[in-house]
């Protein structure tokens, strides 16, 4: 524990003792000085208020302290008026004063007792997510055995089988079986990556990680660009990013035919790597923008099962980006096409600007990729 934690019970009660001195001098004050009594009172009174601002006493003790003030104030007033040093009706100020400071009371503790049902309903709601994730976790793990099982003897099946009746039902269990696995890998995933003690973080080129994830699906019949390709390192787990990029790219190529072009690119701005990626595919319509980062959310619901995903790639993509401190912006028009950014803060103490880095080329036995904007089309 550190020591101020140990230490700050005693500070409280020392604030408590400095404020029963400040207002028995300030009490001796009205006696010493009667005919300006009006200043030490109030001097009391503003006290209470602030040092009960910053306290917030139980009920109990409140009372018992409002209850020695509005005595102690009473009594001093009425011996100045014994003196004829002071008016009978300086003491009306008294129970104003107390009303004051109960109304002060009642909405400090109401105000309390709201950040109170917060913190609770957070911290509930935070012990309901883990036990989700936690559920998700052990879930696809109990399922996963028994579908690699299955898959398997289906694949034997499919391998001996020679009725074309059965091939064909064979061949649809195996299709069924191999999207609930990818299902399962992809809820494993979203599980692992909601705890950000998962991430394996060391210094990655993100332009590299880029240039990997296009080599991947250069197969793809589409218009491919490597667009800008600023050297930019951070602080991240490659895998993870690897999973990022494929799921965004991914979803371009679903959006898209294959005369359509998908351009991705890095560079570097406001002290962070900007990874874009930008098609020319069907566009997403702007009433579905607020969701497509939602678990199992579809932006089209006429896709079929089959030529469509799960729905979790791009909440896969959410949850990686912000486990890496970053964020995932998107904008698109209908029939024009999409636009994805990945914010992700640049590696402290590396040397790195905001000016353009010299362009890198990336070679492969597939493909080159030239770093520059609006680069070579990939075939």
């Amino acid at each position: 524990m550190r020591p101020d934690a140990i230490e700050w019970p005693h500070r409280e009660r020392w604030i408590d003792v400095a404020w029963v001195a400040f207002s028995l001098a300030n009490l001796a004050a009205m006696l010493v000085i009667p005919t300006w009594e009006t200043v030490p009172f109030h001097f009391i009174w503003v006290s209470l208020t602030l040092l009960y601002g910053f306290r917030v006493w139980r009920t109990g003790p409140t009372m018992t302290v409002l209850a020695f003030v509005m005595v102690m104030t009473g009594l001093f007033i009425g011996i100045d008026y014994s003196r004829g040093a002071q008016p009978l009706d300086e003491i009306t100020e008294v129970p104003l004063m107390a009303a004051m400071f109960v109304a002060m009371v009642w909405h400090a503790r109401r105000r309390l007792s709201a950040m109170e049902e917060t913190e609770r309903v957070s911290m509930e709601n935070l012990r309901l997510l883990e036990r989700e994730r936690r559920f998700v976790q052990d879930a696809s793990h109990e399922l996963r055995t028994p579908i690699t099982v299955a898959l398997g003897h289906t694949e034997l099946i499919q391998r001996d089988a020679t009725d074309p009746t059965i091939v064909e039902d064979v061949d649809v269990i195996a299709d069924e079986l191999a999207r609930l696995r990818r299902l399962v890998d992809g809820l494993l995933l979203l599980a692992g990556t909601d705890d950000p003690q998962q991430l394996h973080l060391v210094p990655v080129d993100v332009g590299e990680i880029v240039a990997d994830a296009l080599r991947r699906w250069a197969a793809t019949p589409r218009r491919w660009v490597l667009g800008a390709a600023e050297e930019a390192i951070v602080l991240a787990d490659r895998d993870r990013l690897a999973v990022a990029f494929d799921a965004l790219i991914e979803n371009a190529v679903q959006h898209t035919r294959e005369q359509d072009t998908i351009e991705v690119g890095v560079h570097r701005r406001d002290g962070t790597a900007v990874v874009s990626f930008r098609d020319t595919g069907t566009g997403i319509p702007t009433e579905d923008l607020d969701r497509i980062f939602d678990r199992f959310a579809r932006a089209d619901p006429g896709r079929s099962r089959h030529n469509g995903g799960f729905g979790l790639g791009l909440s896969i993509v959410r949850a990686i980006v912000e486990a890496h401190l970053g964020m995932v912006h998107v904008t698109s028009q209908v029939d024009v096409g999409t636009t994805f950014e990945i914010d992700l803060p640049l590696e402290a103490d590396t040397g790195q600007t905001n000016a353009p880095s010299q362009p890198v080329a990336r070679t492969s036995e597939r493909m080159t990729v030239e770093g520059r904007v609006g680069g070579s089309y990939l075939g």
